[in-house]
């Protein structure tokens, strides 16, 4: 696997440390590394990472506002700018498409190539009435 992924203590669902049965942390390598930046910078709110203030996404802002073509764009143009500060990402490959905008929260799907990869990465997410980001279906494209 390519060097330009690195390595990082792998998360879980609840974006919590992964341990193996062992007691030892769990560790991500290749795109897996890639793909948990992607989602840890859209799950964490712009500002709030106190070592890195430009880390992170305004997401979270539009779950009060009214589903307009203004808001969703806006809303996707976030998404696609966040994805885009990572390194690895091929530029101007990030989309968003919404899924669903209710009073519940905001439903999304993201996707984005990264450099050297000849497949598309995607994510769904869902923004909630309660402020959560949270991730809903894994990557779901055969490597």
């Amino acid at each position: 696997m390519s060097a330009i992924y690195g390595q990082d203590i792998r998360l879980d669902g609840d974006m919590q440390a992964a341990v193996a049965a062992n007691g030892e942390l769990v560790l991500t390598d290749g795109t897996d590394t890639g793909e948990q930046d992607i989602k840890l910078v859209l799950f964490t709110y712009l500002g709030t990472l106190f070592y890195d203030v430009e880390h992170g996404s305004t997401v979270l802002d539009w779950i009060k506002e009214e589903s307009t073509n203004a808001t969703r764009s806006a809303f996707c143009v976030e998404v696609a700018r966040c994805i885009n500060t990572d390194p690895r990402v091929v530029p101007m490959s990030p989309k968003c498409h919404i899924l669903s905008w209710d009073e519940a929260g905001i439903t999304a799907r993201a996707s984005w190539r990264f450099i050297d990869e000849t497949h598309p990465f995607n994510i769904i997410f869902e923004v909630g009435e309660n402020g959560l980001v949270k991730e809903v279906i894994e990557d779901v494209n055969p490597r």
